[in-house]
């Protein structure tokens, strides 16, 4: 019996030796996808670096890695059908340049659970611009010692989950997936940049027969707009469905919601979009994309804020208040840089936003030099402070009869002294700061004209301007510095002279008033741009300069007393409103 137990037990220990000789001095090989390391973040990229590193990695006989080499990184189906091209010029440079870094020898001498705890995206296991790669390299060494898998592609045209319907409160979409994806649903995301998530309990969802329906408890309040329905590979066996080519053309799943407008229903008012109805912001959250053609050129700039053309942070087309970019720089990825719309050219705009009919409109950049000079030439003439001239009391009569019309015989007499209170402070600065604070609770502007000057004269570029003997204070040419906003209430257009001595008189501040238009001007002038353009705070604080022509007839008189009274009763009249 013992030699047969002793025969045993050698060959128990021999069985136990040839299995750890097997284990010794491996080499290991695992993969695994540099796309979605973030996911399901769906922060939008242009031109996602869609392969798989591919490493052999090397082991001894304690489990310890002593080597890790690339295997085929780049080569057959590690890229994505189609995208060879676009890994050798730019993706293979930023692995190249990973692997330069020393990325592969960070894993030398190390366990699985050692490399497991290292931090890819900072300190000492971080690879300076490769946070992808890095995060992507550390899963294909884990992979290779634990004998898994890396994610594989998706051979999906279009969208994996096309929209079947959507019925009362039911979206239903039909799965183009593999039969082994084993589809899980994340959330569901508005808007093309995909952050904000729709509340998990405002609808539920099922899984059957290839379909999935999201029944929600009530549709119709949902925002207009595109729906991404964010969804992945339980298994992992599959990357989920990806955002190449922008939200209509990629694999992940959507659906949209009609705001209900028409085309008639949006428009452009010279700056900017203007809707009939609902939310801009709702709006600009759902571009798809601006087009912007000029006229006998072959190709049309395109703006998108996820796609090919574009990202978040490189969309210019439009402001956040949806006015148009008409000074927006395009950078190309050389470097080169090239505007969206030059001066004097003929365009046209096409502004797409799933959810909404496409906007077309015409768009012509005036040269900004040209109309600078233009409205000197339109003010030419001699102005004095508008003010003391119509709140004489032999117009009390004009005032009177303008705010009856606008708001009725028993509140029209105080209003009207309002009116006219409004305009006639008499301090500015630091002291009117003192006495209205931030304008909360009321203000009173200064519109005389300050330092001296009772009239000012424009004479083409050349402003000049006299005290009340007649004596010159100043006089400069100027020349047309740039476009300039008064807190953000107005805007206008900004001069500068070049004469060292200007002091006080180094810029005038134009608003874009002429008498053929509004019958007065309004501007400021000052030594400081930045002061100038703040309207309750600092040395200009609660001032305003307001000219009327020297030389105005009654009928002048009674144009800009009934044009102020109806633009000021329109603006009460809209906030008691709100």
């Amino acid at each position: 019996m013992k030699a047969h137990r002793l025969g045993a037990l050698l060959v128990a220990g021999c069985l136990t030796l040839t299995t750890f000789s097997a284990l010794a001095d491996q080499t290991l090989t695992g993969d695994a996808n540099v796309d979605q390391r973030n996911y399901p973040s769906t922060a939008p990229f242009i031109h996602p670096p869609f392969y798989n590193v591919r490493f052999a990695v090397d082991v001894d006989d304690k489990g310890v890695i002593t080597a890790v080499k690339d295997n085929g990184t780049g080569v057959g189906d590690s890229v994505e059908n189609s995208n060879e091209e676009l890994w050798g010029n730019k993706n293979k440079p930023y692995f190249d340049a990973a692997v330069k870094g020393g990325l592969l020898e960070k894993f030398v001498g190390k366990t699985a659970d050692e490399v497991r705890a290292m931090d890819m995206s900072a300190g000492a296991d971080a690879v300076s611009g490769a946070t992808m790669v890095s995060a992507a390299a550390q899963e294909a060494v884990l992979n290779a010692l634990e004998g898994k898998a890396g994610k594989a592609f998706l051979a999906v045209e279009g969208s994996a989950l096309p929209l079947d319907s959507i019925e009362g409160n039911v979206v239903t979409l039909n799965s183009q997936l593999p039969e082994d994806f084993d589809l899980q649903l994340l959330d569901i995301r508005w808007g093309v940049r995909n952050e904000e998530v729709i509340p998990s309990n405002s609808y539920e969802a099922a899984i059957a027969d290839g379909k999935m329906t999201l029944t929600f408890k009530d549709i119709s309040a949902l925002k207009p707009g595109y729906y991404y329905v964010n969804v992945v590979d339980a298994s992992g066996k599959y990357r989920s469905p990806s955002f190449e080519g922008g939200p209509a053309a990629a694999q992940a799943p959507y659906f949209i919601i009609e705001s209900g407008l028409s085309e008639k229903d949006l428009s452009f008012d010279g700056k900017g979009i203007v809707l009939a109805g609902g939310s801009m912001a709702d709006y600009l959250q759902n571009i798809e994309h601006v087009k912007i053609q000029a006229e006998g050129a072959e190709k049309a700039t395109e703006q998108e804020i996820v796609g090919h053309h574009g990202t978040a942070s490189n969309f210019i087309a439009l402001d956040e208040n949806g006015v148009l970019n008409t000074e927006g720089i395009v950078k190309a990825r050389n470097g080169d840089e090239s505007p969206l719309f030059e001066a004097e050219k003929q365009y046209t705009v096409t502004v797409s936003a799933f959810g909404y009919p496409d906007l077309v409109f015409s768009f012509a950049k005036e040269d900004e030099t040209a109309a600078a000079d233009a409205l000197l030439e339109a003010v030419k003439g001699t102005y004095t402070a508008l003010f003391p001239v119509i709140t004489d009391a032999k117009y009390d009569d004009l005032w009177l009869k303008s705010c009856v019309e606008a708001l009725g015989e028993e509140m029209a007499p105080a209003a009207a002294e309002a009116l006219k209170a409004a305009c006639n402070g008499t301090i500015y600065g630091q002291e009117a700061v003192e006495a209205f604070g931030d304008g909360s609770n009321g203000a009173q502007f200064d519109c005389l004209f300050i330092n001296g000057v009772s009239n000012i004269t424009f004479d083409g570029k050349t402003i000049s301007g006299t005290d009340e003997n007649g004596k010159t204070v100043f006089s400069h040419e100027y020349a047309y510095a740039g476009k300039l906003s008064l807190g953000g209430m107005m805007d206008g257009l900004l001069y500068e002279t070049a004469d060292a001595d200007a002091g006080e008189f180094r810029y005038f501040f134009m608003m874009p008033d002429t008498p053929a238009t509004t019958y007065h001007l309004e501007f400021r002038y000052g030594s400081n741009v930045e002061d100038l353009a703040k309207y309750n705070e600092g040395p200009y604080a609660y001032w305003l300069a307001a000219g009327f022509p020297a030389d105005a007839d009654e009928e002048l008189i009674r144009k800009v007393i009934t044009l102020f009274c109806e633009e000021n009763l329109a603006e009460m009249k809209a906030d008691d409103a709100a």
